[in-house]
């Protein structure tokens, strides 16, 4: 063990953390979550590792949140921000991207053993396809073509050898960035014309899978949020005032009228690209009357923290003294 891990390690079981929180403001986390598999390898052909949680290891971190903080809602959050409820202190909410089934299947349940109670975000389109979204499609076809040693060419003189780290870093950039800038039925002709370039797809009927509508009302039935991911997750600020309207305000209408009831939180997403958001798509935002929006931006949430913008810890799958020391130094407001 070395001395910066041990200093680490110290900080935590004698509460130092814990005391200086009690000195500031009061804070709150929001846990950014997208699939939590019993396979976290298995299934890294089409869902990247670093955005799977490995159940055993979720499950543990749910265990302490139970014992060591306080699991809140999104609805929670909004009423805190808005002056209608206090908080306690190290208040935790935990939420998911995307809408993969394994949120349903195996994170949900995990949860309500310990009581807890998420915010569940669907990707519509991909939802209502039961297709996984592109930058999973993506994920399969530069994968494979890494392992088969590939090289790429397009009609325009473009060349790439795929077991090149930086060349197939360049061939992603050209081919799979254009999808962030893509919405509907153009983002799905521009995944089909690069699986065309591959000579493969991903089949769709293996794992893993989208949850469906019907689950998702289920999650709410068990005392769950569902909200807004977007139509098919491009990104806000790179979209034209067309798009956005499909991304935001469309996908709300799809997923209000399949649920039964008014979808009150939107999660902005982020495949690539900067920024995440404009001030167009905060005006889409505020007119839905959304309680909360959540970023990826990192961060902890203060009073001052807008609704629409609110920061969250995407902490992927560190072990359980990782995740402690990054949640804890959060939120005693220390940047690491």
């Amino acid at each position: 063990m070395n001395i910066k891990t041990s200093i680490k390690n110290i900080l935590l079981q004698t509460g130092a953390l814990r005391l200086l929180q009690g000195c500031r403001s009061t804070t709150a986390a929001v846990l950014a979550y997208h699939s939590v598999s019993l396979d976290r390898q298995g299934q890294a052909f089409c869902i990247n590792p670093g955005i799977t949680t490995d159940a055993d290891r979720f499950r543990e971190q749910m265990k302490l949140l139970r014992r060591n903080y306080h699991p809140i809602t999104l609805d929670n959050i909004a009423d805190w921000l808005t002056g209608k409820r206090a908080l306690p202190r190290r208040s935790v909410a935990v939420t998911f991207d995307d809408g993969f089934a394994d949120n349903v299947e195996i994170a949900a349940p995990i949860m309500e053993e310990f009581g807890i109670f998420g915010t569940f975000y669907l990707t519509v389109d991909s939802v209502a396809r039961g297709d996984l979204p592109w930058f999973c499609r993506m994920e399969y076809l530069f994968r494979r073509a890494e392992q088969e040693k590939k090289i790429l060419q397009t009609s325009d003189g473009d060349k790439w050898k795929m077991d090149d780290p930086t060349q197939r870093r360049d061939a992603y950039l050209k081919l799979a960035y254009p999808c962030a800038r893509l919405s509907g039925n153009e983002q799905q002709q521009h995944i089909e014309s690069v699986e065309t370039l591959f000579g493969y797809c991903l089949d769709m009927q293996v794992l893993p899978r989208m949850m469906t509508f019907e689950q998702a009302r289920n999650l709410r039935h068990r005392g769950h949020i569902v909200g807004n991911h977007s139509f098919s997750h491009g990104n806000m600020a790179h979209l034209s005032p067309e798009d956005l309207h499909r991304e935001i305000i469309e996908a709300d209408d799809i997923l209000s009228k399949e649920l039964g009831e008014k979808v009150e939180h939107f999660s902005y997403p982020h495949p690539c690209l900067q920024p995440q958001w404009n001030e167009t798509s905060l005006a889409l935002t505020r007119e839905l009357g959304y309680r909360t929006v959540v970023l990826t931006q990192n961060g902890c949430v203060t009073k001052k923290t807008s609704p629409l913008l609110i920061p969250r810890l995407c902490l992927s799958d560190p072990d359980l003294n990782a995740f402690r020391w990054k949640l804890e130094t959060a939120l005693a407001k220390i940047e690491t």
